[in-house]
């Protein structure tokens, strides 16, 4: 039986420690579209927390944290379809206290991961261009639409009457996550990956990343000065977050090496004898590099296969589950 046929799987127990469980655990909440979502178990003590420490009143705090829970919720969905929509998959979201996290795999290639990149931003503005147009439709204004940072103050004028008061909710939640999303233009953010694509289809994969896994850090360096700045908790929490997942991302690379990701799926007439020896030696080229990212690639399964064996699968990263199903898949 082969190593693509071998059920990994084992259950996840946290024994009597409820630090690990915080940690790592999380709680199933439903599957829509045959997508799984889950909540991390941090997230619900972030809510319990915000809703204690909040001084925009019970009720504004319990509406803001409901709409932004449907508005990530809806913005990592937006993620989702379209990495289907481009031809990969999608099968899980995990909500945690810094938003959420889309478990997607797009074709590799720039255009296809840049369209599944830019659908959660995409999402969070048809949002706003929606609401924003029914707000100012009802009040008779523009001056209705929350336009932070513009206006002074983020809850300075809060709408009283119910239709307006949800939608003025929902846009201001939008409109933040958009502007972060945009703002936040280093790895691994939704402005950082499209920069990132961008770069790929100039420059390849792996010196694209390794552009932006370093400015991703000096990016994530900033953020945490101004967050210490400002006395912010989130920035700083979110800083810590980008930089780690930078530096894990750029160990990656540096042990799979510039050969170590395909690029491009070049099909069979690589391998067809051309005619001219210049498309000769670009063929040639060409099958050595794939080989060295078979080589590469069978170098890291081995690997990821010891890890499971001494840990179980849970103990896998989402980069490493996607290496073992991309591997299974080209061994069927």
């Amino acid at each position: 039986m082969g190593w693509q046929d071998r059920d990994y799987s084992r259950g996840q127990s946290y024994g009597s420690n409820p630090l690990m469980w915080l940690v790592s655990g999380s709680v199933p909440l439903f599957v829509a579209f045959g997508i799984r979502v889950r909540a991390h178990a941090s997230l619900i003590i972030f809510i319990v927390i915000t809703l204690l420490l909040s001084d925009i009143g019970a009720r504004n705090a319990v509406v803001s944290m409901t709409i932004l829970f449907g508005s990530v919720l809806l913005h990592e969905f937006g993620h989702c379809f379209a990495a289907r929509w481009v031809g990969g998959h999608a099968e899980e979201i995990l909500m945690w206290p810094l938003g959420g996290l889309a478990s997607v795999d797009p074709p590799h290639r720039p255009l296809p991961s840049f369209i599944t990149t830019a659908a959660g931003p995409a999402v969070n503005l048809v949002i706003c261009i929606l609401t924003g147009t029914a707000i100012a439709v009802l009040n008779r204004t523009a001056y209705a639409v929350p336009w932070f940072p513009v206006r002074r103050g983020l809850t300075s004028y809060i709408p009283h009457d119910w239709t307006t008061y949800y939608l003025w909710w929902i846009f201001l939640v939008n409109y933040g996550l958009l502007l972060f999303n945009l703002l936040m233009v280093f790895y691994p953010f939704d402005g950082g990956r499209m920069v990132q694509e961008i770069l790929w289809a100039i420059f390849g994969y792996y010196r694209s990343m390794r552009f932006a896994v370093v400015t991703g850090m000096i990016g994530a360096v900033l953020v945490a000065m101004i967050g210490f700045a400002v006395w912010s908790l989130m920035l700083v929490l979110i800083a810590v977050f980008g930089f780690m997942a930078c530096l894990q991302q750029r160990r990656m690379l540096l042990e799979a090496g510039p050969y170590g990701f395909d690029e491009v799926d070049y099909g069979e007439s690589l391998y067809d004898a051309p005619k001219q020896r210049r498309t000769s030696l670009r063929a040639k080229k060409r099958i050595q590099r794939q080989a060295m990212r078979r080589h590469a690639e069978q170098h890291k399964i081995d690997r990821i296969l010891a890890k499971v064996s001494a840990k179980g699968m849970h103990s896998l990263t989402w980069w490493e589950k996607r290496t073992l199903r991309k591997g299974s898949e080209r061994m069927r």
